[in-house]
């Protein structure tokens, strides 16, 4: 080797040493180490529950409760549940001798241990009169009686634990008349209305601090309903009776007027009462054909339905916003399944709970989103 080459060798070495020292002193030290950093921590999927400033809930079934993704869900997405049927009176005063409460108990109690609120649903609603009660031919006053037991027993047992009540569900056809042909209550009583009233006095006895509503469908498609309604709460309000909340069902389709909605909404609020979206579900086959497909395209206009709809309820005044409550938490049980004999996906969560385009469209509308 000749001497030029010899030089470059050795000064070769020498810079791969130095090299190698201050790696060894830089691992000893506080210098930065670029290919050691873990990388920064991503920020999660945004949860409803926690974007909102009103309550988000789910109608639940205690069915469903022991499988694991439908319970994880419930609990990390909603703020408070609701019972599809487990507190409607059918169920729990099935027999003349007394009540049931296993199933209505299971609901509270599943709140209770996830920290959710209950709403509870429905305290007198016609189609929910058990069979021997409407057959046993009962006068105005024991009638009466009868029911005022059962909403003072219902109201009393879960004072403190569920927070709000639709006392009168569905009193009311969509061009104002009332519902006299399939309700017991109108075969009963001269004046429906004051007996409804007096129900709303009933629950408040029982439960001073529950919130009262009074819950319907199509308020805000049907403006002959929305106008009985509200000359209902007019008089309920002239007579010191406690209602404090309108719910309406919107069990509405993608293709729902939305000029319709925004304006049926304003109007419900000039009411000054609390709105609830009791029942919100989106139907997309509107047909209700076998052969649907719900395709992409169909996903985004049921999407950007659910943002309008939020964003609709947005703009109601602050302290009138109760909750949104979706009926249902998954398309794998939607009720309209059965209802309509078809196909239909109305919920935020596929049927294998993935978040749908529809979630991320009601998480759009949330304005601290």
């Amino acid at each position: 080797m000749n001497k030029r080459l010899f030089l470059l060798s050795m000064r070769a070495c020498t810079l791969l040493l130095l090299m190698m020292a201050q790696a060894a002193c830089s691992d000893k030290g506080d210098g930065p180490r670029p290919d050691t950093e873990p990388p920064e921590e991503q920020p999660g999927p945004s949860i409803l529950k926690e974007k909102a400033n009103f309550g988000i809930g789910a109608a639940i079934k205690t069915a469903h409760l022991a499988e694991l993704a439908y319970a994880n869900t419930v609990k990390s997405h909603f703020s408070q549940v609701t019972a599809e049927w487990e507190m409607k009176m059918e169920l729990i005063w099935s027999s003349a001798t007394g009540y049931n409460w296993s199933n209505a108990d299971r609901v509270v109690d599943f709140a209770k241990d996830n920290d959710l609120e209950v709403h509870g649903h429905t305290l007198v609603w016609y189609k929910s009169f058990p069979g021997w009660f409407k057959n046993a031919g009962y006068d105005s006053t024991a009638f009466e009686d009868r029911v005022r037991a059962y909403i003072q027993t219902t109201v009393g047992r879960y004072k403190g634990r569920v927070k709000s009540w639709d006392v009168a569900n569905e009193i009311f056809n969509d061009n104002g008349t009332l519902r006299s042909t399939d309700c017991p209550v109108f075969a009963t009583f001269n004046d429906p209305i004051g007996f409804y009233g007096r129900c709303f006095k009933y629950a408040h006895e029982a439960d001073p601090d529950a919130k009262l509503f009074y819950n319907d469908y199509s308020v805000v498609l049907a403006s002959a309903k929305r106008s009985a309604i509200k000359r209902m709460v007019s008089r309920f309000k002239n007579e010191g009776i406690p209602i404090h909340g309108i719910g309406d069902q919107f069990h509405y389709r993608v293709t729902t007027d939305k000029n319709t909605i925004k304006n049926g909404l304003t109007d419900m609020a000039s009411t000054g009462l609390l709105i609830h979206l009791s029942e919100l579900d989106i139907i997309v086959n509107v047909q209700q054909s076998e052969s649907y497909a719900f395709t992409q395209a169909e996903a985004q206009k049921q999407a950007d339905m659910y943002r309008f709809i939020v964003e609709s309820y947005e703009s109601l005044p602050a302290d009138q916003k109760f909750a949104i409550t979706t009926w249902g938490v998954t398309d794998k049980y939607t009720w309209l399944t059965d209802y309509w004999h078809a196909k239909e996906y109305p919920l935020l969560f596929d049927q294998h709970y993935q978040e749908k385009e529809a979630y991320r469209g009601f998480l759009a509308g949330l304005k601290n989103n």
